[in-house]
């Protein structure tokens, strides 16, 4: 049995997905009000009859331990958290309450489980704050707003069980992560509403010299993002961390340009300023999951693109 917390979310659900196709079983744990696409699919999956639904937010403990104890996982892909780096400025007590208390229990449930799983914690590239990229995993975090910073205390959590209590913990640093059933608040949902609708598209970045130079960051297309996740529990070292990403800078601009063209619109794009906490340029540095785990990232931007406006066209009401 697998476990997966934040099953039926964006990346959760892929990978449950992909995990069911492989022929596991798989206990997917979510928040009580996920999204209703994302249970149909899942549940009408061919394999549907080995995924088990639990809805528990994780913020009890003892329900927590419960859930490990009943289906005694091998291994727990922990990727519930509550995931926004802007709308976490004006909630931050919330991201990290509920980011930190879900992680500490997890663990601690794991360290209470005999045999303990193995873990997969699914950390962000937010908590490299303003390193110069290309950015690698041994560079020193430098979390800036609070779901990086939640982030960031989580990889410590996960590292200080491994260290005192010998817990196998093996963390993913997702970039970017794009596809079918990005959440609302992701550029390529938020740019495809608009622009269907012939609205302006805000592009942030930053006028140096009196020039705007748009934000670039690494996006990197779901199925390739699961894929790296699972050879992360296949063949990840205890105790490591691993970029996911794709390792290339995209002017977000770029984006907003392609799906304008994509969808025939006629919308502007309008140039705004980041936020102070908010970083110019991201991209990986991916060699060690590409040496170490044997991964490589497929998918391009132009054809995220066309995959995610397929599927955004498909479910938009007639």
């Amino acid at each position: 049995m697998i476990m997966v917390t934040g099953a039926l979310g964006f990346i959760g659900s892929h990978l449950t997905e992909d995990l069911l196709d492989k022929g596991e079983k798989v206990a997917g744990v979510s928040h009580p009000t996920p999204p209703e696409n994302n249970i149909n699919i899942l549940t009408s999956h061919k394999a549907a009859s080995n995924l088990h639904i639990i809805y528990s937010d994780l913020k009890n403990l003892d329900e927590v331990k419960q859930i490990l104890k009943t289906n005694a996982p091998t291994h727990v892909y922990h990727l519930a958290a509550l995931a926004s780096h802007r709308l976490s400025m004006s909630e931050p007590y919330k991201y990290l309450e509920n980011n930190i208390l879900t992680t500490l229990n997890i663990l601690e449930a794991a360290r209470l489980t005999e045999p303990s799983p193995r873990i997969i914690y699914s950390s962000s590239s937010s908590i490299y704050g303003n390193n110069k990229p290309p950015l690698r995993e041994d560079m020193k975090p430098d979390p800036r707003g609070p779901y990086a910073l939640s982030k960031w205390i989580c990889e410590e959590l996960c590292s200080q069980y491994v260290k005192d209590y010998g817990l196998d913990v093996v963390t993913v640093r997702y970039f970017n992560v794009v596809g079918e059933r990005c959440r609302g608040n992701i550029v390529f949902r938020v740019f495809a509403e608009r622009a269907s609708k012939n609205l302006d598209l805000e592009v942030y970045g930053r006028f140096i010299n009196g020039v705007f130079k748009p934000a670039a960051r690494d996006f990197t297309y779901v199925k390739d993002a699961v894929q790296g996740t699972i050879l992360a529990a296949e063949k990840g070292v205890k105790g490591e961390v691993y970029n996911i990403g794709f390792g290339r800078p995209v002017s977000v601009k770029t984006v907003a340009e392609l799906i304008i063209k994509n969808l025939g619109s006629r919308s502007r794009i309008v140039e705004k300023e980041l936020k102070p906490h908010e970083s110019l340029e991201s991209y990986s540095d991916n060699n060690k999951a590409r040496t170490q785990l044997g991964w490589t990232p497929k998918k391009d931007v132009e054809e995220m693109v066309h995959r995610f406006l397929v599927y955004w066209k498909n479910i938009q009401q007639p």
